[in-house]
């Protein structure tokens, strides 16, 4: 390890200390606030809340700010806040220690992890882990000892000692794990990977892995909490049904559905038995017909455990639902709302506009509800029992928003689609991609899925769609409004601000732009010579405007050429190809778009490996 020069004392792992000794000491980075200029008070900021957690004593939160890069201290009585404190960009998610003096917020863009000191009315930076890919999640240990993070872009959790910063556990979890959570007795820690759709469990007593289930055609895993009792483990996401994109099949609930996975936690066996011999999960559907829930996201228990909220961003609601009453059902569950709870009040379907995430319950006062509204840059405070919105909590934002803003509130509103059923965000996930396949008119035809291309610089590399078809970007947003969302017509306004937004949509600083230095420029000099690569995806978008016959067939589709995607941001993407046929891009090299296909050399498999890195890296 060694120093970087940037002002302050710090020390950083280097790509190769952490490929080789995966239990060093990660850096630490001292901070004070007084380094770091704040946004306290100021207005013109959007603060975006995308987490929050609660402090012990019932009456103050945190909330990490995702466009702000801050994070909040917040009086839930007095309704103020009583300190904000940059930390980095895009925080993404907040733990705090079971004591309630010490937090920590992961910092999304910076690829690192800010630990934070409380005291009553002040927070102060006290250190910094760096060089973590994409970290989400994070939990911390029942004594406090022990942090963990889900890395997302290292497809991993791993486990910090707060004292020595070192990195004490590492586990696979693949694909994207965002979302962490520690049972009630601390011996188990369950973690929801977003791609892949499976939710694992570790013990934490042993450090081994206690089980892994798949959620069947589960995507967006979002919530995750342990019921009271820890006997199960509950996680929202959304289930892709595999029928065209028309808008009788959005009715019906023929093309994604919102529910909730019950999967038992004790009960279990082992990893090593055959799956026939695996449990069985529990769902509930949460659609009504008409009125379906769109992008449900965060999911705590209340009262005592009799009550269970789920927030929904896309519709902009918070669900209540009478635990007692909730009628789990072994496999599928169906299209919509059983309709027991229907009844007699055992779901409630309270508005709160803007878009709702992140919903805890105040210890020592269960009946109160805090949400973390991003769209609203404020904090609401609900009253579960009586079903009413008690207290607004404004962070600070801008007198009016800005074109871009609305845009992002048009992205994200599920309202945009027949029925609401789902948002732009829902597929095109933060922006990016959910990596699954969708059959859509987008290609004026039915019968050939697509996958759901990444939207990171889509301003920027036009023509648009796989086919390179659509030349105008107001007129593809109005298409995919009309003909994929089947929503209502949006004015000229709204589009125009959909594509403000769009605008702002760029690819994420890579985690390790300088890993593996050597082979990548090896493997640049391949994609400038031997493989030809540069032909059609020339820097510095690494695509070009035209459209092209890459030697992968007809789709089906009436159109037979090919635009190149983009290629800056392909290490945070896959699967590749136009219907997702390739699930590395070793494969993608080796058996579907070999350089030998398209005009230029066969490469052997050293060429291939140095070829891929310097694609990572872009």
């Amino acid at each position: 390890m060694g120093r970087r020069a940037c002002g302050k004392l710090a020390w950083r792992f280097c790509a190769r200390c952490l490929a080789r000794k995966p239990f060093c000491i990660l850096a630490m980075i001292g901070l004070t606030a007084g380094a770091m200029r704040s946004h306290e008070n100021d207005a013109g900021v959007q603060r975006s809340p995308i987490d929050l957690v609660i402090l012990p004593d019932g009456k103050r939160a945190l909330t990490a700010n995702h466009t702000a890069g801050s994070v909040s201290l917040i009086d839930l009585d007095a309704g103020t806040v009583l300190h904000e404190l940059p930390v980095g960009k895009k925080p993404s998610a907040l733990a705090r220690s079971p004591d309630g003096r010490r937090a920590a917020v992961s910092n999304l863009w910076s690829h690192s992890i800010s630990l934070l000191e409380l005291a009553n009315t002040r927070l102060k930076v006290i250190g910094r882990i760096e060089s973590v890919a994409f970290p989400r999640g994070l939990a911390f240990s029942r004594d406090g000892a022990t942090l963990y993070a889900a890395l997302a872009g290292d497809d991993e959790v791993v486990g910090i000692d707060w004292s020595s910063r070192a990195l004490v556990k590492r586990w696979p979890a693949p694909r994207e794990p965002r979302q962490l959570a520690l049972s009630h007795d601390g011996r188990l820690l369950a973690a929801a990977s977003t791609r892949s759709g499976q939710v694992r469990c570790w013990d934490l007593d042993t450090g081994k892995p206690h089980w892994e289930r798949s959620i069947v055609d589960g995507f967006n895993l979002r919530g995750l909490a342990f019921t009271p009792d820890d006997r199960f483990v509950l996680c929202t996401h959304i289930v892709r049904r595999e029928f065209p994109v028309t808008k009788d099949n959005i009715e019906q609930g023929w093309v994604v559905d919102s529910r909730v996975t019950r999967l038992a936690v004790r009960e279990l066996p082992s990893l090593t038995l055959p799956a026939r011999q695996a449990p069985v999960s529990w769902q509930i559907a949460l659609d009504v017909h008409g009125q379906a829930v769109g992008d449900p996201h965060g999911l705590a228990w209340g009262h005592a455990g009799k009550v269970l909220a789920i927030t929904a961003g896309g519709t902009h609601e918070l669900l209540l639902l009478d635990a007692a009453a909730i009628p789990w059902m072994a496999g599928d569950p169906g299209d919509f709302l059983d309709p027991r709870l229907q009844k007699n009040n055992r779901l409630r379907r309270l508005a709160l506009g803007g878009r709702p995430l992140t919903v805890a319950f105040a210890p020592k006062r269960p009946h109160l509800a805090v949400v973390a509204n991003y769209l609203l840059d404020a904090v609401q405070v609900v009253d579960a029992l009586a079903g009413r919105v008690v207290k607004t909590i404004n962070l600070g934002k801008p007198t009016r928003p800005s074109a871009a803003r609305r845009g992002e509130a048009i992205f994200h509103d599920a309202r945009r689609s027949h029925h609401q059923w789902f948002s732009c965000h829902t597929c095109h996930v933060d922006g990016h991609t959910c990596g699954l396949n969708f059959d859509t008119l987008n290609d004026d035809s039915y019968g050939n899925p697509k996958l759901t291309p990444s939207l990171h610089n889509v301003a920027r590399t036009g023509p648009w769609t796989w086919h390179g078809i659509q030349q105008n970007l107001k007129a593809a947003v109005h298409k995919s409004l009309t003909q994929t969302m089947f929503g209502p017509e949006p004015s000229r306004e709204d589009i125009a601000d959909v594509v403000a937004f769009l605008e702002t949509l760029t690819p994420p600083p890579h985690p390790r732009p300088a890993a593996r230095a050597a082979a990548v420029r090896r493997g640049e000099e391949l994609f400038r010579g031997k493989a030809g690569c540069v032909r059609c995806h020339r820097p510095p978008l690494y695509t070009s405007p035209g459209n092209y016959d890459v030697k992968l067939g007809s789709d089906g589709s009436p159109h037979t050429l090919w635009n190149p995607p983009s290629l800056l941001g392909l290490y945070n993407r896959g699967p590749y190809l136009h219907d997702g046929r390739a699930r590395t891009l070793d494969e993608l090299l080796r058996r579907h778009h070999t350089p030998e296909s398209l005009r230029g050399d066969a490469l052997h498999d050293k060429e291939r490996s140095d070829l891929i890195a310097f694609l990572r890296s872009l």
